[in-house]
């Protein structure tokens, strides 16, 4: 990233791996890189170099708009309170978007994990 001094680096030097099933916290100081990561993690920025795969696909070998279906099938987001609905408990909120995709019963899903 460029700002008006030149080459910004938020991010250097990250890999890791998380498997099917298995949950993380990313967690750090204020304006650290936490959400800067996330959108990167989820193809919604782009990296200057590196690669990010998930589900076992590059994120930027694909189209916007495959890489807007493979996010819709496999990375669920849980915004600070600027993106949560007011009149909705935390369990609403969360799951607005399984029942907009027309997931039923959405209280009960579970979502399927495969290797790749």
């Amino acid at each position: 990233m460029t700002d008006s001094t030149g080459t910004l680096t938020i991010l250097r030097d990250i890999d890791f791996a998380i498997a099917p099933r298995e949950t993380a916290a990313i967690v750090g100081a204020s304006g650290s890189g936490k959400s800067t990561l996330l959108s990167i993690i989820a193809g919604l920025d782009t990296p200057t170099q590196g690669t990010v795969r998930l589900a076992g696909q590059d994120l930027f070998a694909i189209s916007e708009d495959d890489r807007a279906a493979l996010r819709a099938q496999k990375v669920g987001f849980v915004f600070q309170s600027f993106q949560l609905m007011g009149n909705l408990t935390a369990l609403e909120n969360v799951m607005l978007p399984l029942e907009l995709a027309d997931k039923r019963n959405a209280r009960d899903w579970r979502p399927t994990c495969s290797n790749g």
